[in-house]
């Protein structure tokens, strides 16, 4: 997870160290009287090594680079092996000390694989130089020890090193999405606070020469627009649960149609000339009534919300196996392709709703992680001809004993004019 700058970074520091090593190891050999070679030597790890410097800088893609690092631990280890080789024909036995550079190098790049390969490189550099066996398995044993420590200890690092990332990351998304709450709900909030305040001054200050129906239409629109402001509220206290991880769930045995019926009178206010079909079979469930009803509402207004006027929106609600299914279809433009994968996050909108309105953009993350919450899940079918959600929620169910008749909503569909948030429609 580390950057590029990071790696570049790394791969010139090692440039740093490649260079002190072979002028220290060219020094020692040059004092052991290899002369000529030992300065060979040290000119083609110098220029090996500037190449690489001169690599780290000019590669820019992380596969490149990870190829430059394969790269130079090899060039390390044929390096290495040569100043063993001059240093051991001088006469120095622990010229071997320099293999062991091989495997903790390999340890620091690569983990466990690369002290592996390291290990088996000196072994072979060790006979190639003729130490003998029993210096071959002193260099081995060596380099295996070493590389392994550094290995596990790179291995932490790096465990370390990424969850500070993304720690990191999530501060900063955590971060972006306070200002987003900001800026979203103090816009939501203002606008039916406004016409609250403006319905209820209009009421009090001009009450005699208002007639009754205007009064009526006052007060039911003050009605409207504070259920909004207190939906929006409860998504958002529902947010703040979720982030927290402290939604609690209080499943109680309870009738679909009452918590449907109801969702659908809560949406009715975003619902215009749409035509609305619902059917709901007698179905008793063991299940939280009020963030079902959210699910319902919150689903039914954004298909209100997205799909023209005059196009139909179908509840359903029916028993299965597992517990009750949940299907809220629309005729609407369906969900672009690109779209799909944020579909479900905080704050996040697809487009302009067909009503001009804004929007907060918390209802489908409200849906996605209260039915998460329940052990359910969403399946999204969208097309051009429009869009289905299909819930599964797994409880305990059994069948109403109310007679089915009453418990059909309207299985019609209905071409009604615009709904009042203060009576159903859809009866």
């Amino acid at each position: 997870m580390s950057s590029v700058a990071d790696v570049q970074d790394v791969e010139r520091r090692a440039g740093a160290v490649r260079t002190c090593v072979a002028v220290l190891a060219a020094v020692a050999a040059v004092a052991a009287g290899a002369g000529v070679a030992a300065v060979a030597l040290l000119l083609f790890t110098l220029g090996g090594a500037g190449a690489l410097w001169i690599g780290a800088g000019r590669f820019s893609g992380s596969e490149r680079l990870h190829q430059l690092g394969i790269c130079a631990w090899v060039f390390d280890a044929l390096a290495l092996s040569g100043f063993a080789a001059l240093l051991q024909g001088q006469g120095i036995a622990s010229a071997g000390a320099l293999l062991v550079l091989v495997p903790l190098e390999g340890g620091l790049r690569y983990g466990l694989r690369g002290t592996a390969a390291g290990s088996a490189g000196v072994a072979v550099a060790a006979l190639l130089t003729g130490g003998g066996p029993i210096y071959t398995l002193v260099c081995i044993a060596a380099a295996a020890a070493g590389g392994v420590t550094v290995a596990e200890a790179s291995q932490r690092w790096r465990a370390r090193v990424e969850a500070e990332v993304v720690r990191s990351r999530r501060l900063v998304e955590i971060d972006q999405l306070k200002d987003r709450f900001l800026a979203v709900t103090s816009h939501e909030i203002r606008g039916p606070l406004t016409a609250v305040i403006t319905g209820i001054d209009t009421i009090w200050r001009r009450s005699a020469r208002l007639s009754e129906d205007q009064r009526t239409q006052l007060l039911e629109m003050v009605s409207g627009q504070a259920h909004q402001m207190a939906r929006l509220v409860e998504d958002l206290m529902i947010t703040s649960y979720l982030q927290a991880g402290d939604l609690q769930l209080k499943p109680e045995w309870t009738e679909l149609r009452t918590v449907v019926t109801q969702a659908l009178d809560s949406a009715a206010s975003k619902r215009r000339s749409h035509r609305l079909e619902v059917f709901i079979e007698p179905i008793r469930a063991e299940i939280d009534a009020s963030r079902l009803d959210q699910v319902v509402r919150n689903l039914v207004e954004n298909a209100y919300k997205y799909t023209p006027e005059m196009t139909s929106v179908s509840v359903g609600v029916k028993r299965v196996r597992q517990g009750v299914l949940l299907e809220i279809s629309d005729e609407g433009p369906g969900i672009p392709d690109d779209k799909r994968g944020a579909l479900f996050d905080a704050f996040s909108r697809i487009e302009q709703t067909t009503t001009g309105q804004e929007g907060v953009g918390l209802g489908l993350f409200v849906v996605s992680q209260v039915v998460a919450a329940m052990g359910g899940h969403i399946d999204l079918a969208s097309s051009s001809h429009g869009t289905t959600f299909t819930i599964s929620i797994p409880c305990s169910a059994e069948t109403s004993s109310h007679d089915p008749a009453d418990l059909e909503l309207d299985a019609r569909a209905q071409a009604q004019g615009p709904a009042k948030p203060s009576s159903p429609t859809h009866n």
